[in-house]
C-alpha cells in the first residue's frame, strides 16, 4: 500500500515542488554536494529577466505563455508569421469547426513536444523559411511532417496524428524528415521514432480512456487531441476543468511512453523521477520504502507537454483551467544553464573535472541521471520560483500593471528560457551550449 501512496506521490505536481524544495533547503544551509550556492545573486538574475521584459514587451502581461507555439512564432525577413495561427484560420475558412482545429494542433504539439529532446550543436533543419536550429528546428521539421501526413494513417486526413501511423512510424522516416545524415547529426534520432512508435501505443492500451482508444477502429484511430472529448465529459462545470485532470491525461495516459529503463518503484516505471543522495535519509521513521524518500521527480517533458496544450485547451479549445500555478519552471539546461553562467550555482571542481574528461567544448557533460544533473535541477525548479517573485514585485508592483494568468509561464517565456539561451550565446559562441551539457539520449530534454 505504502508503495502504491509513493508511486501516486512521485507522479504529482506537489512532489516536484516539494521534493526541490527540501534540496534547496539544504543548498542554504551549504550542503549541496556538487554545487556551491550564491543566495546574494538570484536577485541580479530576476533583474536580467526583467530588462528582457521590458525589452521585448514592455511589460509582463504583454508576454505570451511559455509553451510550443511559440516555436511557430516567427519573423521572417522581418514580418511576423504564426505559423499555427496560419493553419487554423485556413482550416477554419474551409469549414473545419474549433473543436476539430483545437484537436489537430493538440496532434502537432504532443508529437512535437514528444520529439524535442535537445539536438545537438551541430544539427540544423533546412526549410524555405530559413534554417533553424535546435527547439525552432525540430518544431519546424515535426509541422513540415505534420503537413506532409507523416504522423496520419489516413491520405484523405493528413492534419493528425493517431495511434496507427504512429505505431507504423520506421527510424527511417522520421529520421529523413529531420534531414539526418553524417554531416547533420542529431541526438538520439532512433530513440525519437521509439518516443513516438510508444505514444501510438499508449494511446491504444493503457491510455485508451484518454485518447479515444476505447472506442477507436480504423477510420478513428486514437488521437492526443481527442483529449478534449475526455475533459469536456469530466469538467466539473461546462468547460471548466482543473489542471489536476489535464495532468492526469498527460502522466497517466502517456505513463507507457517512458523507457521501462527508467527508475522504477514497485514494478512501475516512474518517467522523469531519479534518486539524489543529497536527499539521504539515516533512518525510516514514518514506515516508508527509503528509497522512494530519495527519489526527486520533475516530468520535464510532461511539464512542458502540459504548458504548450494548456494554451490550445483554452484559446481554441474554450475552456477554463484552474489551478495552474501547481505546474512548476522547467529544470531543463536553458533555464538552468542561467543560473550556473550568471554565477548562482557553481559546480564544484571534482566533479567539473569529471565531466570535462567526458565532454568537448570545453564544458562539463554528464548522462542524465548524474547526481549533478539531479541535483542541478531540482535547484533550477526551486530558483525559477524565487525568480519569478522577484520578477512579480519589480514588473507589476513597480508598474502598476496587473498579475497576468499563467504567471510564471510568461516569466518562462520572456526572460529565463531566453536568457539562458542568450547568456550560453554570449559566453561560448562558437557551440552556444550552455555551461553544463547532458549526455542527451533523445528522451529526457
Amino acid at each position: 500500500m505504502a508503495a502504491t501512496k509513493n508511486v501516486k506521490y512521485l507522479k504529482s505536481l506537489q512532489a516536484v515542488r516539494e521534493r526541490s524544495q527540501a534540496i534547496y533547503e539544504r543548498a542554504e544551509r551549504g550542503e549541496l554536494q556538487h554545487f556551491d550556492f550564491d543566495q546574494n545573486k538570484v536577485e541580479s538574475v530576476a533583474d536580467y529577466v526583467v530588462s528582457l521584459v521590458e525589452r521585448d514587451y514592455g511589460t509582463i502581461d504583454k508576454v505570451p505563455t511559455h509553451g510550443r507555439w511559440r516555436s511557430y512564432c516567427l519573423t521572417i525577413d522581418g514580418s511576423k508569421r504564426d505559423l499555427v495561427g496560419e493553419h487554423v484560420a485556413k482550416w477554419k475558412a474551409s469549414g473545419v469547426s474549433d473543436w476539430e482545429c483545437a484537436q489537430r494542433v493538440i496532434d502537432l504539439f504532443v508529437v512535437s513536444v514528444l520529439i524535442d529532446a535537445g539536438a545537438g550543436s551541430k544539427w540544423r533543419y533546412t526549410d524555405s523559411l530559413g534554417v533553424f536550429e535546435r527547439t525552432e528546428g525540430l518544431g519546424i521539421a515535426a509541422l513540415r511532417m505534420f503537413e506532409n501526413g507523416v504522423f496520419s494513417s489516413s491520405p484523405n486526413y493528413p492534419f493528425q496524428a493517431d495511434a496507427l501511423a504512429l505505431m507504423a512510424l520506421t527510424d527511417e522516416a522520421l529520421l529523413q524528415g529531420f534531414q539526418v545524415s553524417e554531416e547533420n547529426p542529431l541526438l538520439g534520432g532512433e530513440n525519437r521514432a521509439e518516443l513516438l512508435r510508444s505514444l501510438g501505443r499508449a494511446m491504444s492500451g493503457d491510455g485508451a480512456a484518454y485518447f479515444g482508444g476505447e472506442c477507436a477502429c480504423a477510420s478513428r484511430p486514437a488521437r492526443p487531441g481527442f483529449m478534449l472529448d475526455y475533459l469536456a465529459k469530466n469538467a466539473v462545470e461546462p468547460k471548466t476543468v482543473s489542471i489536476d485532470s489535464v495532468w492526469q491525461v498527460i502522466v497517466d495516459g502517456l505513463a507507457s511512453v517512458w523507457p521501462a529503463s527508467r527508475t522504477q518503484l514497485d514494478g512501475v516505471s516512474l518517467g522523469d523521477v531519479w534518486p539524489c543522495s543529497t536527499l539521504a535519509v539515516l533512518q525510516d521513521d514514518e514506515g516508508e520504502d527509503l528509497s522512494a524518500k530519495q527519489l526527486v521527480p520533475f516530468h520535464k517533458l510532461s511539464q512542458w507537454l502540459t504548458w504548450s496544450v494548456l494554451e490550445v485547451i483554452v484559446k481554441l479549445g474554450g475552456f477554463n483551467v484552474t489551478g495552474i500555478e501547481r505546474l512548476t519552471g522547467l529544470p531543463e539546461y536553458r533555464n538552468g544553464g542561467l543560473f550556473v553562467d550568471m554565477g548562482v550555482l557553481t559546480l564544484k571542481d571534482a566533479d567539473c573535472q569529471r565531466g570535462l574528461v567526458q565532454g568537448s567544448g570545453g564544458v562539463p557533460h554528464f548522462d542524465g541521471f548524474d547526481p549533478v544533473i539531479v541535483e542541478w535541477r531540482a535547484m533550477t525548479v526551486v530558483l525559477l520560483d524565487k525568480v519569478a517573485d522577484i520578477v512579480r514585485q519589480k514588473c507589476c508592483d513597480a508598474t502598476g500593471c496587473p498579475v497576468p494568468d499563467m504567471f510564471l509561464s510568461r516569466v518562462l517565456e520572456a526572460g529565463t528560457w531566453k536568457a539562458g539561451r542568450e547568456m550560453a550565446a554570449r559566453l561560448r559562441p562558437d557551440t552556444k551550449d550552455p555551461p553544463i551539457n547532458i549526455i542527451s539520449d533523445g528522451t529526457l530534454f
